[in-house]
This record gives C-alpha cells, structure tokens and sequence, in this order.
C-alpha cells in the first residue's frame, strides 16, 4: 500500500535533499548566522541543514554511534547554536 506524504513533509524531504548536496562549511555558515540570511531561511529549512550535519557526525571527532537525539544535541553543542 502506498501512502502520500503530506505538502508539509514533502517540502522537508526536498530541503533534505537539497541540503545534502551542499558543503558542510556551507551548511554550518547558513545555521551560525544570526540574522537568519536575512529572512532567506525558514526555520525547516534551517533545519534540514542541522540534520545533515548530524547525519554527518559534523563536529565530533570519533564517528559517535550515537542515536540520532543525541547526535543532535552534540553538533548543536559543538556548533555553539
């Protein structure tokens, strides 16, 4: 059986996607800044960049192993956001 995603979740997953192809310097850039570019990122798609640096251990030394709660809270501590 095939269910449809949401509008909502669909447009996550796109910014997910998106996301991914960009550099992890890049992505830290767009999450650090304060003003938010300007009004040029939503808050989803700010963060869909904060789960594909968790995705990528961004900011742990050792490739953690961690659940994905715990990942977060530790990029997020190493990024100081």
């Amino acid at each position: 059986m095939r269910t449809l995603l949401s509008a909502r979740r669909a447009m996550f997953y796109r910014l997910v996607r998106q996301a991914n192809e960009q550099s992890s310097k890049w992505l830290e850039d767009v999450l650090k800044d304060k003003t938010r570019n300007n009004g040029q990122f939503t808050a989803v798609a700010r963060l869909a960049c904060l789960r594909i640096l968790v995705c990528r251990d961004y900011g742990i030394n050792t490739p953690s192993g961690l659940p994905y709660p715990q990942r977060k809270k530790a990029v997020r501590a190493a990024l100081g956001i």
